[in-house]
């Protein structure tokens, strides 16, 4: 899988379709994307099912950096089986297509792994487009005029056919469209998929979370498309677990010890991540995110 879909960013993205047949739940297509896959009882999950065999976090499948999905039992009590085979908890494997996986009463098949093709247009100054042409020159901007300004037609008629004038008026619209443009589309400037970088890292910390420059740029993205999920789960177990999952690309542990009260213990493979930052780094993310009477300690392997 890791060689027939190399995820490239503005190339495309590897997703899993699946279906989903259970009680009350027949023949049910469900698509899978780098976000994740969460199911159990709670409705904290991506999918909630409210059925007795199926535990309040039950199992998810997850996306990991080797460009493959995985399923993880999240010790369920009444288990995760993968083709009739019973995963242990917290234990990640990998998942090909014709895969089935099995959790109380429903059935996950994996039908198909394919890849969504997405493309993300080049922005330059004031947001006018910069794709080259076929020998390699910058086109001109368009909905500009060469010869005289559409301006004319806001002033009298006896000036349509003033040469000067028109010439005149298309410095001020050439000036002027451009940031006409990013008006109109500033959205896009708002929305993780088309925000240059520097943005998304302001966006993100308008719900206070960190974005170091360490982070990749389809990380990033990652985070800022899920953060209004994060932010509603934000003091949560589960939403700590996401946004670590998320910034550092490898499966998070959170334990919650029965003998110690209001403490909670991180463990983070960070051997085996992309992102190289320190531990200061990491404390300050969790702590964000940690309600004020909790404590936590950090095991990084």
């Amino acid at each position: 899988m890791a060689n027939k879909f190399p995820y490239e960013d503005g190339e495309g993205e590897v997703k899993l379709r699946c279906r989903l047949n259970g009680p009350e739940i027949a023949d049910q297509e469900v698509i899978i994307g780098r976000q994740g896959f969460r199911v159990g009882r709670s409705r904290e999950n991506n999918m909630t099912l409210n059925h007795r065999e199926i535990s309040r976090q039950h199992m998810r499948i997850a996306w990991q950096d080797d460009n493959r999905y995985y399923v993880e039992d999240l010790n369920s009590s009444n288990g995760t089986y993968l083709n009739e085979e019973k995963l242990k908890g917290r234990d990640p494997i990998p998942l090909q297509e014709g895969d089935y996986v099995r959790f109380g009463p429903f059935l996950l098949t994996i039908i198909e792994i394919f890849e969504e093709k997405r493309e993300r247009p080049r922005l330059g100054l004031l947001g006018a487009s910069l794709e080259p042409t076929s020998n390699g020159h910058v086109t001109y901007p368009p909905g500009i005029p060469r010869d005289k300004s559409t301006w004319l037609k806001y002033l009298p008629s006896i000036y349509e056919d003033d040469e000067f004038l028109g010439r005149y008026l298309l410095i001020f619209e050439s000036i002027m469209s451009p940031i006409t443009w990013v008006i109109d589309n500033f959205d896009e400037y708002l929305g993780p998929e088309m925000a240059p970088v520097e943005w998304v890292q302001w966006l993100a910390g308008w719900f206070d979370v960190l974005l170091v420059p360490e982070v990749p740029e389809a990380r990033q993205r990652e985070v800022l498309k899920q953060i209004g999920w994060l932010f509603l789960r934000r003091g949560t177990p589960t939403g700590l677990e996401r946004l670590l999952e998320l910034y550092f690309g490898v499966n998070v542990t959170i334990l919650e010890p029965s003998d110690q009260p209001c403490h909670f213990i991180v463990q983070i493979p960070l051997s085996q991540s992309e992102v190289k930052v320190d531990r200061e780094t990491v404390e300050f993310l969790i702590r964000s995110q940690t309600p004020a009477f909790a404590s936590f300690d950090v095991q990084i392997s």
